[in-house]
């Protein structure tokens, strides 16, 4: 069966963020407190992260919970510090084709759908692509776990996305990622997969591609 509708993640395909914590940094060196390194701060907060992805825990409780392994004690300083933060979140870039990529492929008649796990709504990111040339028409679906409670890991979020395209069989639906077990899984729900500058390049996926102008190649070159 061909494929008539392409579901993305966001973060790692169709943009990335080159100016990490520069926010976050100038807020903690106007009061003498130190950056600290994103690994250590994701392995302390994992929890943390997990809850606010899946919704069951407000973002505003995330990021206080960061603010305060960073050391600001201060109550009056968080709602500086979470400006700081989404600030930070929506300092993106696309990735060179993402723009035109797109446009080609919906205006070709494909349906564009993303799944993303994050503490941010479906509203603030198609915001954030739109102020980046991405227009809104362009989803049929845009699904994110903190609205959903749904992770990327038990599968069910693809399929929400897939029901909000109006697509009743998987084996219509092509999945972009980058990550590993997100593209095995894909993979398991019966999706073809597409590997985007994959995390692991040994990941078994149907095709990989090094810039997002493959997707031309793919879908509309030979249509």
């Amino acid at each position: 069966m061909a494929i008539v509708a392409l579901l993305m993640d966001a973060g790692g395909v169709l943009y990335h963020r080159p100016r990490e914590d520069r926010h976050l940094a100038a807020f903690l060196s106007q009061y003498g407190l130190p950056l600290r390194h994103r690994q250590v701060v994701e392995r302390a907060l994992r929890a943390a992260r997990f809850d606010v992805q899946s919704g069951r825990i407000s973002r505003d409780l995330f990021y206080d919970a960061i603010l305060r392994f960073h050391g600001v004690q201060d109550e009056e300083l968080f709602l500086i510090g979470r400006e700081a933060l989404l600030a930070d979140a929506a300092d993106i870039e696309l990735f060179p084709g993402v723009r035109e990529t797109l446009e080609a492929l919906y205006n070709a008649g494909y349906l564009l759908g993303v799944v993303s796990d994050t503490a941010h709504t479906a509203e603030e990111k198609v915001d954030w692509l739109a102020a980046r040339g991405l227009s809104p028409e362009l989803w049929s679906a845009f699904v994110v776990s903190s609205e959903t409670g749904l992770l990327k890991a038990g599968g069910a979020i693809f399929e929400h996305a897939l029901a909000q395209m109006g697509i009743s069989s998987v084996t219509e639906a092509a999945y972009i990622g980058h990550d590993a077990d997100e593209l095995a899984l894909a993979q398991d729900l019966g999706l073809a997969t597409i590997a985007f500058m994959p995390d692991d390049p040994r990941v078994p996926v149907d095709y990989t591609i090094s810039s997002f102008y493959g997707l031309q190649d793919l879908f509309l070159d030979h249509a």
